[in-house]
């Protein structure tokens, strides 16, 4: 099969939908499939999966062109017998469509979303799984939820999960991870977060335990959070500044994707306090690089976590604190979580997700 690839995720902000296009289909090469691949996008960074792959520049970046009338002429030209998109599939296409939907949280939690999303979503991705001849999902949570919300046959709906990629993310004993983030951003024996700046990541809560924390155990280290600035990002400033952490949390909007693994390997622990998830990678990340992590009990996490980590509830800033708590003052706590952790994580490698993929778009043949 010819299978055309809608890559144009990977010039916008840093998110799971990046990072799944990105490792999914280099992990799919490194199997040497008999498909070919038809990737589009913008590439102004070259030739992004390799000299030898077929690279096609969307003809602009407007969203509604390429979901409207730009896309079914490529199709035609590269005589593509699928195009993968991701959530919205072109309302014109000349090709069998697969949809990867990663979560429907604007369905479940639309709290956390704004509403014109909300609203956009609920149509065009409605829309885009029920014509789609398949729909891969990354988590069993997340497949449970579109059957039952969208009423889609089972056995259209695939599990084509996240992973991770356990030698960018590994532990290193030395001590050069932590003196390169010191000598970048002046931090060290810090706690961790990552995750976009929105009200679903939780980061109130977070900062509501991390002042708790600091109330009840004195040195805790920094609070470093890492992510861009989303919808809804104000009130996390706003928290910071009611609890007077301006000298103790420090906000990276902007962290390389080479530095990103020191920043987990610095960190005395991770916090992931999301209220929901389809799938979770910075948990996965934090756990490769052998980080006692404390994460959410809710949606995916704790598929993904297993008992490798301190699971907590969302809602309750005692529950976070507690946990964060635990791991500062029970070294042995700490390193049963980091061993634990890095073994949680062998279990979601990209080659794992690639050997996935391959097998369900067989039934596409």
């Amino acid at each position: 099969m010819r299978i055309g690839v809608d890559c144009h995720v990977l010039s916008g902000m840093f998110q799971g939908s990046r990072t799944y296009i990105s490792n999914l289909y280099r992990a799919i090469q490194g199997l040497r499939p008999a498909h070919d691949f038809v990737f589009l996008g913008h590439w102004d960074q070259g030739k992004y999966f390799g000299e030898d792959s077929v690279h096609v520049e969307y003809l602009s970046e407007s969203r509604w062109k390429r979901l409207t009338y730009q896309t079914a002429p490529l199709v035609e030209r590269y005589r593509l017998d699928v195009f993968h998109s991701n959530y919205i599939s072109p309302l014109v296409l000349p090709a069998k469509p697969l949809v990867t939907i990663h979560d429907v949280l604007f369905e479940t939690h639309p709290q956390f979303f704004d509403r014109s999303e909300v609203i956009r979503n609920k149509l065009l991705i409605r829309h885009s799984a029920k014509r789609a001849r398949q729909i891969h999902t990354v988590s069993e949570y997340s497949r449970r939820a579109l059957i039952d919300i969208y009423k889609i046959p089972e056995d259209s709906v695939f599990v084509v999960p996240d992973g991770v990629d356990l030698d960018r993310f590994s532990p290193r004993p030395d001590c050069s991870a932590s003196d390169r983030v010191f000598g970048k951003y002046g931090v060290r024996d810090y706690i961790l977060s990552v995750g976009r700046l929105e009200p679903r990541k939780n980061h109130v809560k977070l900062l509501q335990a991390y002042a708790l924390l600091k109330s009840q155990e004195g040195e805790t280290g920094p609070l470093v959070v890492v992510g861009q600035k989303d919808f809804g990002f104000q009130g996390l400033f706003d928290t910071i500044a009611r609890l007077k952490l301006q000298d103790d949390v420090k906000i990276l909007e902007s962290v390389s994707d080479e530095l990103l693994p020191d920043m987990y390997r610095a960190a005395r622990m991770f916090v992931y306090p999301s209220f929901a998830e389809g799938f979770g990678i910075p948990p996965l990340e934090a756990m490769a690089c052998a980080i006692p992590v404390v994460s959410s009990n809710t949606s995916a996490m704790p598929e993904v976590a297993g008992n490798a980590c301190l699971l907590v509830s969302p809602d309750s800033v005692e529950d976070i604190a507690q946990a964060m708590l635990a791991v500062i003052s029970d070294p042995v706590l700490a390193g049963k979580l980091a061993l634990d952790g890095r073994k949680q994580a062998e279990n979601w490698t990209w080659k794992h997700a690639a050997e996935r993929y391959l097998s369900a778009v067989a039934a596409l043949e």
